[in-house]
Order: structure tokens, then C-alpha cells, then sequence
């Protein structure tokens, strides 16, 4: 069985594989609002200008504890490519950033996208980012 790499990282944010232990305790502390039927989990793919990723992912974990703080963000991960040797995957991607998300409901990922602090990292981001593409999911 092959899927694509969109197919593989919207399975891993719909499974829960955040990688580290954020991911448990943020589950735990959000009570009624996490349930299954409301979370949206976001796949957000930005693609930056050839050099920049470094720059873009410095800037972009400097918001992260931000991001953290806000009611209803279970977990908010940064994610590069990596050469896995593993036939099924595609071509390396230099310039794209994934950010794996889940948000207790769509109007918690909907005040994230508000937030002043998500405002002032765009203008940091502006000259860098070439496009993101965010695919919003909720489990089936």
C-alpha cells in the first residue's frame, strides 16, 4: 500500500503523534471541550523562499510558547522533512515547514488565527513565506 506524504502527515496529527509530552497534558487539562466530535486537527503546509527555511523556523518557534498558552490548543508541532531511506516517501522539500495541529473546536483554531500574537508572526514571516496551505480535519 503507498499513500502520499499529505495523506501520511493527516494521519499521524488524526492519530495523535505529537511527539513529546505537551500532547498528554494538554488533552488532559481541556476537559468537555476536547471531546472527539468537536477537535479539529489543521495540517498546515508553508512553503518559504529557497535559504529561508532556518530563518522562517527560528521565527516560527518563537511564537510557538504563544501558541501553547492559548485556550483549546492540544498540541502545535513544527515538522521538516527527513530523509528516511523509506522507498513510499516523496522528494525532499527544503523550503517547506508542516505545522501539525489539534484545537479542542473550530472556534478555538478560528481565535488562534486572530490572535495578536499570530498577527505580529506574520509580519515577522511576510518576506519569507511564498504560501501555506492548510487542510482542517476532524476525525471520522
Amino acid at each position: 500500500m503507498s499513500f502520499s506524504r499529505r495523506s501520511f502527515v493527516g494521519f499521524m496529527a488524526a492519530a495523535g503523534f505529537a511527539g513529546n509530552a505537551r500532547f498528554a497534558a494538554a488533552e488532559g487539562s481541556c476537559g468537555a471541550k476536547c471531546s472527539a466530535a468537536k477537535a479539529v486537527y489543521v495540517v498546515a503546509t508553508v512553503t518559504v523562499k529557497a535559504g529561508k527555511r532556518e530563518e522562517f523556523v527560528r521565527i516560527f518557534k518563537e511564537n510557538v510558547p504563544n501558541v501553547l498558552a492559548e485556550e483549546g490548543c492540544i498540541f502545535y508541532d513544527p515538522l521538516v522533512d527527513v530523509d528516511s531511506g523509506i522507498s513510499a516517501q516523496g522528494a525532499l522539500r527544503p523550503e517547506v515547514m508542516v505545522v501539525a495541529e489539534k484545537w479542542a473546536s473550530l472556534e478555538h483554531l478560528k481565535a488562534h488565527l486572530a490572535a495578536p500574537h499570530m498577527a505580529a508572526y506574520r509580519e515577522k514571516v511576510k518576506d519569507l513565506v511564498i504560501s501555506t496551505e492548510l487542510q482542517i480535519m476532524h476525525q471520522a
